[in-house]
């Protein structure tokens, strides 16, 4: 009887700690943070899977992994920032750590954001965000965290506000 309570408890234990593995959680853009120093907008494309962090490292992506589609005025970019920034992204957390190497991509439409050159930072002329459903890839600029990089918004949401903003 001994042995059948302490496997019980060894069960009861593992299925805790096994649900407990992973945790969602949710994620907004700041507003203000991406309106400072911005100084243009712009739709792309990706037509294909486009690597942007692999195995606890963030890969470049280079101009040729996407397509220009369009240019927005400004008040356009502050609309789209508006609502972005309204928008619900998930992560989970694997507290599991060998599940944290992983590989994520963009594909489809996303949103390039130009800023000033931070002369604190000498990462040359060009400052740039690229957000997209799946993730987010900044060149001279602060990334998100490793946990954070697998981050998605739901295909209504994201393709509402692209809709918005590039097919009106």
């Amino acid at each position: 009887m001994r042995r059948v309570l302490i496997f019980i408890t060894i069960l009861f234990l593992c299925a805790f700690v096994i649900s407990g593995c992973i945790t969602s959680h949710s994620f907004f853009y700041d507003y203000d943070e991406l309106t400072k120093n911005l100084i243009k907008a712009e739709i792309i494309y990706m037509e294909s899977e486009v690597n942007f962090f692999k195995i606890h490292w963030y890969a470049d992506v280079e101009e040729i992994d996407y397509e220009y589609k369009k240019e927005l005025t400004y008040d356009e970019t502050r609309e789209l920032i508006k609502a972005l920034s309204n928008i619900e992204f998930k992560y989970k957390i694997l507290w599991i750590p060998a599940s944290v190497s992983n590989s994520f991509f963009m594909q489809g439409y996303g949103i390039k954001l130009y800023y000033e050159p931070d002369l604190e930072i000498n990462y040359g002329s060009d400052r740039f965000i690229i957000l997209a459903q799946t993730g987010d890839y900044g060149y001279g600029m602060r990334r998100l965290a490793q946990v954070r990089a697998g981050r998605k918004s739901n295909d209504e949401n994201w393709n509402a506000l692209i809709s918005e903003f590039y097919f009106d």
